[in-house]
């Protein structure tokens, strides 16, 4: 698997992949999904779950801990190292230039009538995701039985236990809907492939507590050093993805340290909103007013990268215990919990009262027969639609 891409490939398909997500993380995983399942046929639709299952369950910005367990799967460190570079840096830039912008001007480029133009199409592709993964289900009915049920406790439930409770539960429900094929202890095989690397996991372990140590106990109080405390801590304990991450970040960084007002934070949130990417990139907006370009790198960095590498390491101990049949099955419907998951994204994306019309209507439907018959790259229509936005809005 690992000869199948180059790294200067591997870094150009990340690169357009951060440069057309808009719309949140699950936009972001829909596209690496379609680049590396549906266009280069390097992985299959299992991996990607494995990575978005694992993610699902550990800290950190879960579209960026996926971007780089893909690039590690494929290439080991340097392709994860590349894959997590690739696919931040248009963000990045994007979001230097509208802080630069802003905490200058107070001016940002009228981006928003394109960013409304797209959602449709952002919605459109992630529904399509959806339908892609359900189809290889096995029993139809049961399965959209747990997504049905998956998407309404996402709807109802709030905070990251809306992401872990209904794969818990499609978990254990497809455990009593199978009962009778399981099978106790671990499948047959290579048995070196089933044991975990305990080595390699107390290492990172040690690494990581030592790091968490360091950080939060070092007597230095620059803001550079304070940038990097602040936000690995949040990349290291917080669950659930960017939404959940935003009331933390709102009262650690406007009410405690008054590093931005609340205006401030408000419209660096929607700047994360109208930039491809993770919305979490508003750490790039937090660090470049702190300490301009260098803060920006630090506090990118510091939000996106431990929780990356944790990823890789528990993904050893993931493939140990998916050997077991019990847990196999287990993982399976987490699988299915995570096509509900998916659906609901969509539907935030597409539900909201600022896009919510006939016309996106129209443009949704378009979009969701179009690219699920891969008839042309999800890129074209976010540019069509998003252009025709911005020309309406000119000239409404």
């Amino acid at each position: 698997m690992k000869n199948k891409i180059s790294y200067i490939r591997l870094f150009f398909i990340f690169l357009k992949t951060g440069t057309i997500s808009f719309g949140g993380y699950m936009m972001l995983i829909a596209m690496i999904k379609y680049e590396f399942v549906e266009r280069k046929r390097i992985l299959n639709n299992n991996k990607i779950l494995d990575a978005i299952t694992m993610a699902s369950f550990l800290p950190g910005p879960m579209a960026i801990n996926v971007a780089s367990y893909i690039g590690f799967l494929l290439k080991g460190w340097k392709g994860a190292l590349i894959s997590f570079l690739a696919v931040l840096l248009p963000s990045f830039l994007i979001m230097l230039l509208f802080s630069h912008l802003y905490l200058n001007s107070k001016n940002i480029p009228g981006f928003t009538s394109f960013f409304i133009g797209v959602m449709p199409v952002v919605s459109a592709v992630i529904f399509v995701v959806a339908y892609d993964i359900f189809k290889e289900t096995k029993n139809k009915f049961f399965s959209f039985i747990l997504v049905v049920f998956s998407f309404l406790i996402a709807y109802s439930v709030k905070g990251y236990i809306s992401i872990i409770l209904p794969l818990l539960i499609c978990g254990v429900l497809n455990i009593f809907y199978n009962k009778h094929k399981i099978k106790f202890g671990f499948s047959s095989g290579n048995s070196s492939k089933n044991i975990p690397k305990i080595k390699g996991i107390i290492i990172a372990l040690l690494i990581i507590t030592t790091l968490y140590i360091f950080l939060n106990n070092a007597v230095i109080n620059t803001p550079t050093f304070n940038l990097a405390r602040i936000f690995a801590n949040i990349s290291l304990t917080l669950f659930g993805g960017g939404y959940v991450f935003i009331p933390y970040l709102d009262k650690i960084i406007v009410e405690q340290l008054g590093w931005l007002t609340q205006r401030e934070f408000i419209d660096s949130i929607a700047m994360g909103q109208i930039t491809p990417g993770p919305i979490l990139i508003t750490a790039t907006f937090i660090g470049y007013k702190i300490n301009g370009i260098l803060g920006a790198f630090i506090a990118t960095i510091s939000i996106f990268l431990p929780s990356s590498v944790i990823i890789i390491f528990f993904s050893r101990v993931y493939y140990f215990f998916k050997s077991n049949h019990f847990f196999k099955i287990m993982i399976k419907g987490f699988k299915i919990g995570i096509i509900g998951l998916i659906c609901y994204a969509g539907y935030i994306v597409m539900f909201r009262e600022e896009i919510f019309n006939s016309f996106n209507i129209v443009i949704f439907i378009i979009s969701f027969v179009i690219l699920s018959k891969k008839l042309i790259h999800p890129l074209f229509l976010i540019l069509t639609f998003g252009a025709l936005g911005y020309y309406l809005h000119l000239n409404g």
